[in-house]
C-alpha cells in the first residue's frame, strides 16, 4: 500500500509539524504546521469529539448550522484545511492520505482525546477514510455526507456515449482552469481530477486501496435531488446507492438514508437531519 504508507513519517518531521498557537480568529484560532497558520475551530465539552470534515475547497463554516447544536453536549472539531478558507497554504501534494496526517497531527497538538466521530462530507468522507485506515483505534463511529467514491469518474464514463463521454472528460479539465479559485482550492482539485486511463484520479487510487472498517457504526446519507440537469444523472445517482450498499456486506453496523428533499450540502439544507443522526451516532458508541 505505498500510498498509505506515507504514514510512516519520521517523528522529526511530525514534531515540526505542530506548534505553538498564534493568533485568535473569530470562533477559533490559528496554529502552526509546517509553519503556516492553520485555522482551528474547537467548541463543547463532553465524549465523544465531532471531528467535522468539510468537500473540496470549502470552508469549515459549511458546519457552522450543525456543530452549534452539537457543541451544546459534545467536544466539536472543526478547520479549515490547509490553503482552504482562513488557514494558509502548505505547499505538498494535497492527496487524501497526507490531510489525513495533517488531521492527525492537529489534533495531538491540540490534545483532542480519542476515540472520535468523523463527519465528512464529499471529499472529506474520503480523508475520513485514510484517517480510519491510518488510526483505526482512534475512530468510535463514522458519518458521510454525499461522500465521494473511487469509482464515480470511471462509472461516469461507463455510462456514457463515445460523444459525451469526451464531453465528460473535459469539464474536468476545464474545472482545473477555473479563475477565481484561490491556490490550496486548485491544489486539493488537482489530487482529484487528475485521471489515468484507466479512469483513476490520484486520490481515487489512494481510496482503492483503504478498507471499509467493518467494527464500528456507520452512517451514510445520500442526497437524490439532482444539483446538475444532465441525461445521465438518475443512472448516477442509482450506481451510488449500489456502490455504498455494497459497504452492508462488510459492515452490518452500516446504515444508509437516502435525502430526497436536499442537494448537495446536506449539511446546509438539512441541518437537524444531520444533527439528528450525528447524536443517534454517539448514541452508538456508548454501547
Amino acid at each position: 500500500m505505498k500510498y498509505i504508507l506515507k504514514i510512516f513519517i519520521p517523528l522529526i518531521l511530525f514534531i515540526g509539524l505542530t506548534s505553538m498557537i498564534i493568533s485568535e480568529g473569530d470562533d477559533g484560532y490559528f496554529v502552526y504546521l509546517r509553519g503556516k497558520k492553520q485555522y482551528v475551530v474547537i467548541e463543547g465539552k463532553g465524549e465523544p469529539t465531532i471531528v467535522f470534515l468539510t468537500g473540496k475547497g470549502r470552508p469549515q463554516t459549511d458546519f457552522r448550522k450543525v456543530y452549534e447544536k452539537l457543541q451544546e453536549t459534545n467536544c466539536i472539531f472543526s478547520y479549515d484545511r490547509s490553503g482552504i478558507g482562513q488557514s494558509e497554504l502548505i505547499r505538498n501534494d494535497r492527496t487524501i492520505d497526507t490531510m489525513a496526517f495533517e488531521l492527525h497531527a492537529l489534533l495531538v497538538k491540540e490534545r483532542i482525546k480519542p476515540p472520535y466521530i468523523l463527519v465528512g462530507h464529499s471529499l472529506g468522507g474520503s480523508i475520513a477514510r485514510c484517517f480510519v485506515n491510518m488510526y483505526p483505534d482512534m475512530v468510535s463511529g463514522m458519518v458521510f455526507l454525499d461522500p465521494a467514491h473511487e469509482e464515480e469518474f470511471k462509472n461516469g464514463m461507463a455510462i456514457r456515449n463515445d460523444s459525451d463521454k469526451v464531453v465528460f472528460k473535459e469539464q474536468f479539465e476545464e474545472f482545473l482552469k477555473v479563475k477565481g479559485k484561490t491556490k490550496g482550492q486548485h491544489a486539493e482539485s488537482k489530487q482529484c481530477f487528475d485521471f489515468d486511463t484507466l479512469g483513476y484520479s490520484t486520490n481515487q487510487k489512494i481510496l482503492k486501496q483503504t478498507i471499509v472498517p467493518a467494527n464500528i457504526p456507520i452512517t451514510l446519507i445520500l442526497s437524490t435531488e439532482a444539483d446538475i440537469d444532465n441525461d445521465y444523472i438518475d443512472k448516477e445517482i442509482e450506481y451510488r446507492k449500489l456502490h455504498f450498499n455494497q459497504w452492508k456486506l462488510i459492515n452490518p453496523q452500516t446504515k444508509i438514508i437516502n435525502a430526497p428533499k436536499t442537494g448537495y450540502f446536506i449539511q446546509m439544507e438539512e441541518p437537524k437531519m444531520v444533527v439528528n443522526e450525528i447524536k443517534e451516532m454517539i448514541e452508538k458508541t456508548k454501547k
